[in-house]
């Protein structure tokens, strides 16, 4: 069963980071747009109207789409003080603690992300921008990635559960552990 999970959280985190890579480009064409919109301006005083309404959806949906990947590489801020003092059983139930948390708030701010996106949809919002986008494209994806998130700290929490019932507590410092100095390194 470990060896099956093993590989169903390899998948997750490949994937998460397939998201995190096409945020980054999405990050990256939104600033050829407005380094565009720039130049436009200033040589010709025209504009697309892109660059700003889409800016904050880019940097909503990207953002969103990189959480697992930070997850997977244990880049999320931590506050380990009292982490490295105390032995490898209390750093294991820290673990599995702090990992519940964020399942937790995954969930609460995909419920509350959905709220925003149904009501979106009965309104049939749009942007009160001159492209009057419908609001529930961007909320979408960007409800997307917080599902992801949600969905791959769940996948992380059910293998760091696995490895602490068998007693593999070298697998839940690898996976869900604080980083060590020569992983940081």
């Amino acid at each position: 069963m470990t060896a099956a999970l093993d590989v169903f959280v390899d998948r997750v985190d490949r994937i998460s980071r397939c998201l995190a890579y096409l945020g980054g480009t999405m990050l990256l064409l939104i600033v050829a747009v407005i380094a565009l919109e720039i130049v436009l301006r200033r040589v010709f005083a025209v504009t697309l109207g892109l660059g700003f309404e889409m800016s904050g959806y880019v940097l909503a949906i990207s953002s969103s789409w990189a959480f697992a990947y930070a997850l997977f590489r244990k880049a999320h801020i931590r506050i380990d003080a009292a982490y490295v003092r105390v032995g490898q059983r209390a750093r294991v139930t820290l673990d599995i603690l702090a990992l519940a948390a964020f399942v937790a708030f995954a969930v609460v701010v995909c419920e509350a992300a959905g709220s925003v996106v149904l009501e979106s949809v009965s309104r049939n919002s749009l942007s009160n921008t001159p492209l009057q986008t419908p609001l529930w494209i961007p909320q979408a994806l960007w409800l997307a990635g917080l599902a992801w998130f949600a969905f791959a700290t769940v996948v992380l929490l059910l293998r760091i559960a696995v490895a602490t019932v068998s007693g593999d507590f070298e697998t839940v410092q690898r996976l869900a552990g604080s980083p060590t100095l020569d992983e940081k390194i």
